[in-house]
């Protein structure tokens, strides 16, 4: 395991963003720290450990993995499951749990905050740790030293030996070129996760949702939560719908001592040979898929990144749609509202969108259709997923790391340049030795990197690159 150079003075450890990864990481350094260990954790605005994904009250907003797998440790994957089962009948718990259940999002955030309070209590008294209401807005890298001071929108700054960049998921690109005066409108919603993405809207209103993923189905259940009857269009190029979870007897580990392919076309035809013979034994395309998460780093880090951007081009899509599935409740609620008229899902493209006297004309162009049709709503949200080209998000941190040079993007800018541990890479000047990121910003490297089972393993390799020689050891697996 590499080591990184420890200062004589006590580490201290800042982490930006007090989401899921940046709470992850506290809770895997505090157990470890030696003595006299300052970790900061700097968050702006939702309670440490929540993020975008957990802080929500909405029952409708589920978990897309069974509750025994979204336990916070690596190596102790139904630890979720056992605290679910701890509070049983509390406010805001289940009544009942089984460990396939899919679970509302603002548990795992509640849970989250145990896991960080049981860290701190594991820690050594003589280490300090504290979260910072505020936004990071530079990370200016001291002259002579290694480490850097953080700055904060207020003014103040804070020396840092260490820096964790756990920044999430940015907000998604702007879906329509011509008509962009709308993006000022309050019909238009840009950010779905806001409080009031779904307020002020009529119950018999039209809503179109630019996608088709997983958060316009949060919204699309929250609209009907809260009343809304009208009709709801998701709009999308291809118009595919994301698969649900199935129950299946599992698939055995097919590719363990296999090679990895080198291109995609090898893989694709790998897998589909599997999922043949998987279902001539009646086991479901589903387990088949599970089977693969345990490999995707190394998949993914098989092809070049000529072969990467064939997959973006061609695969992109069915992969999401298939790897990313649904809870079993959430899909059936969506087909019922389909089936009723009042949901529809639409293979077009966004052609222009102006405001009007009494909402928004939305123009757009379906797949082989003719000619283009205007749709008449009350709102437009936008949910076509978070942006990955940090040079498009005009945040003066994201601004001040590409001016220094801190961050580069991997060359399909699907986020950062940096190794499979998360150390950042400078802009052609090789690694930093103390800026480390995790979950979003490698997409690039790792592919596979948003999700709680990715994110969590990257924690603990992160908590142990930081620490260094305090927690290596002959066993040490990464």
């Amino acid at each position: 395991m590499k080591t990184t150079p420890q200062p004589t003075a006590p580490l201290r450890i800042v982490i930006i963003g007090g989401g899921v990864a940046g709470a992850l990481v506290a809770a895997q350094l505090l157990p470890l720290a030696p003595d006299g260990t300052i970790i900061t954790v700097i968050e702006r605005g939702s309670p440490i450990g929540r993020g975008v994904a957990y802080n929500t009250h909405s029952r409708s907003h589920l978990l897309n993995v069974p509750v025994e797998r979204m336990g916070a440790h690596p190596d102790d994957p139904g630890h979720f499951l056992r605290w679910v089962r701890e509070r049983l009948g509390r406010p805001g718990c289940p009544d009942a749990v089984s460990p396939g259940d899919f679970l509302p999002r603002h548990l795992y955030g509640e849970y989250i905050a145990y896991v960080l309070l049981e860290a701190r209590q594991a820690a050594s008294p003589a280490v300090a740790f504290a979260v910072r209401t505020g936004e990071a807005v530079d990370v200016a890298e001291r002259e002579g030293a290694d480490g850097a001071r953080v700055v904060l929108a207020d003014g103040t700054e804070l020396a840092a030996d260490r820096v964790v960049l756990a920044i999430g998921n940015l907000p998604g690109e702007y879906p329509v070129r011509s008509g962009r005066q709308v993006y000022r409108s309050r019909r238009y919603v840009h950010t779905p996760w806001a409080p009031d993405a779904v307020a002020g809207i009529g119950p018999d209103a039209d809503v179109v949702i630019a996608g088709q993923g997983l958060t316009a189905s949060d919204i699309t259940l929250e609209l009907v939560a809260q009343g809304h009857r009208g009709r709801i269009v998701c709009i999308s190029r291809r118009g595919l719908r994301h698969k649900a979870h199935a129950p299946g007897p599992g698939h055995h580990d097919f590719l363990k001592d296999e090679p990895a392919p080198h291109t995609l076309l090898a893989l694709l035809r790998r897998v589909r040979a599997e999922v043949r013979a998987a279902a001539a034994r009646g086991i479901p395309w589903t387990d088949v898929v599970d089977a693969l998460r345990p490999h995707s780093h190394r998949l993914w880090q098989a092809l070049d990144w000529t072969e990467r951007a064939r997959f973006l081009r061609h695969l992109r899509p069915y992969w999401e749609i298939h790897r990313h599935r649904l809870a079993p409740q959430i899909d059936a609620q969506l087909s019922a509202l389909a089936a009723q008229g009042r949901l529809e899902f639409i293979a077009a493209r966004f052609i222009h969108v102006e405001e009007t006297a009494g909402g928004l004309a939305v123009t757009i162009h379906r797949r082989r259709a003719p000619a283009d049709e205007t749709l008449f709503v009350a709102k437009f949200i936008n949910c076509t997923g978070p942006r990955s080209d940090y040079s498009k998000y005009q945040h003066p941190l994201l601004i001040n790391l590409l001016a220094r040079g801190l961050i580069d993007h991997d060359p399909l800018a699907l986020g950062a340049a940096a190794l499979p541990t998360g150390q950042l890479l400078r802009h052609r000047n090789g690694p930093i030795p103390w800026l480390y990121t995790l979950g979003s910003p490698l997409k690039g490297v790792l592919w596979e990197s948003t999700a709680v089972p990715e994110i969590r393993a990257q924690a603990r390799v992160i908590a142990r690159e930081l620490l260094g020689p305090v927690t290596a050891s002959p066993q040490d697996p990464s």
